[in-house]
């Protein structure tokens, strides 16, 4: 007993085990595309996030560099204006300049400006660019950073190099003390390919990464397409086996019962010829089935030929008892499809569907609609809809759930759509019922 009980937890953990696993193969495309796409962001991310870290860097560097040059070269101006000019052009400065708050000049070297651009000092304010010490703006076009240096220092002013001598102002002595504004120009055009730089390394990761996303997309697809096509192997080897095993087993005997029949017919008086037509039925549903089988793994494709599938489903409709009504969003669509091997699909599912209950009418309908040059064909039911235990097992060659079915019909349909470049799935309508979908692309 207790045997027992650990069987059945075995097996009921092995099926959903299978159950969960058929249903991330069925999202298995979704789940590698959303992963990829994950892993390509994060990838990007990090790779902007080090890109961010990296100008960051040199930024920093450059405002300790123009820190460093700047009070190099203001303490050589409080020595003299031809050693501030050489340490300048050592240290990549281009021009440094005093003024008051006002924007008045006290002293300039180099290409300062004669009246302090004002404006800047307010705009770089406002934009946020404020360092500890003072103002950076930096000019991408020239490759430049113009420095405002905002204090109050005791500077020795030369009396020669003062656009405003005493002799305009005689309240100016030598040594004065200011609320000044220093101005300083810098080269920074190793900061900006240093920026430029680091921006096209990771354009080119980027990239890289890009391309190795589509690599692998690339790979992925390939798999899968060769994995499907060895499904179908399979299925076909499936089919192959089934076939021979009807041929050998299953066709003779039937010849032989055909000839055994006849000769009865012959024999039997004719109150007998009722139960040899049930016979002769039996054995010619048998041979069409084991033709149809052998038929298929010849040439699953068939001889196709232009069919206006409107009306040829319209047409084999009308062939069943029940009123079974065809909507279609357009008149006329045009398919490359096998004639008898059309029938055969489109017969065998609108006959399923009449089929799907016994206790009631199973209101069958058929809906055709063209989207982007694809055309589907809905077969739809009210029936007792599909077998939740065994909805992965429905296309399996010679599975069944009918009491007389041969299991055969669903797996040549889909074997037979799949030929034409199409697809057959069957799931469950909403409200109750089955809808048995069929996809094929129309003639251009």
């Amino acid at each position: 007993m207790a045997n027992s009980k650990v069987s059945q937890v075995i097996e009921e953990t092995q099926k959903n085990i299978k159950r969960k696993w058929k249903f991330i193969e069925g999202k298995e495309r979704l789940i590698v595309y959303i992963g990829l796409a994950l892993a390509f962001i994060l990838i990007v991310g990090f790779i902007i996030m080090i890109d961010r870290g990296m100008e960051e860097r040199y930024l920093l560097q450059m405002k300790f560099d123009s820190e460093k040059s700047f009070n190099s070269v203001y303490m050589a101006m409080n020595d003299s204006s031809n050693k501030a000019l050489s340490v300048m052009a050592e240290e990549g400065v281009s021009g440094i300049g005093i003024y008051s708050s006002s924007g008045q000049l006290y002293q300039r070297l180099g290409d300062a400006p004669i009246k302090l651009p004002l404006s800047k000092l307010v705009q770089g304010r406002r934009s946020g660019q404020d360092s500890t010490l003072g103002i950076y703006i930096m000019d991408n076009d020239t490759k430049e950073i113009e420095y405002f240096r905002l204090s109050r220092l005791n500077v020795v002013l030369e009396t020669g190099s003062l656009f405003q001598s005493r002799n305009d102002n005689p309240s100016l002595s030598a040594t004065t003390e200011f609320p000044e504004i220093i101005y300083v120009k810098f080269d920074a055009s190793e900061y900006f390919n240093n920026v430029i730089r680091a921006r096209i390394l990771s354009a080119i990761g980027i990239f890289v990464r890009f391309l190795l996303l589509m690599i692998i997309l690339s790979i992925y697809n390939n798999n899968r397409k060769y994995r499907i096509q060895l499904q179908k192997n399979e299925s076909l080897a499936k089919l192959g086996a089934a076939a021979r095993t009807l041929t050998h087993e299953i066709k003779n005997p039937l010849s032989a019962m055909t000839i055994q029949s006849a000769l009865m017919r012959k024999l039997l008086p004719q109150e007998f010829h009722q139960d040899l037509d049930v016979m002769d039925h039996e054995i010619t549903r048998l041979t069409n089935l084991t033709n149809r089988v052998s038929e298929f793994l010849k040439n699953p494709a068939g001889n196709p030929s232009d069919i206006e599938l409107v009306s040829f489903i319209s047409e084999i409709a009308r062939l069943f008892k029940n009123d079974i009504p065809v909507d279609a969003d357009i008149d006329n669509v045009v398919v490359s499809f096998d004639q008898d091997r059309a029938r055969s699909v489109f017969e065998n599912l609108i006959k399923n569907a009449t089929e799907s209950c016994d206790d009631r009418d199973p209101q069958v309908s058929v809906e055709i609609r063209v989207r982007h040059k694809v055309v589907t064909v809905k077969v739809m039911d009210r029936g007792n809809g599909l077998p939740k235990q065994t909805k992965e097992n429905l296309f399996d060659p010679f599975f069944t759930t009918k009491i007389h079915g041969s299991g055969i019909g669903l797996s040549i349909s889909k074997q037979f759509v799949e030929a034409r470049d199409g697809s057959l799935k069957l799931y469950d309508r909403d409200g109750g019922g089955t809808v048995a979908e069929v996809s094929l692309p129309t003639k251009s």
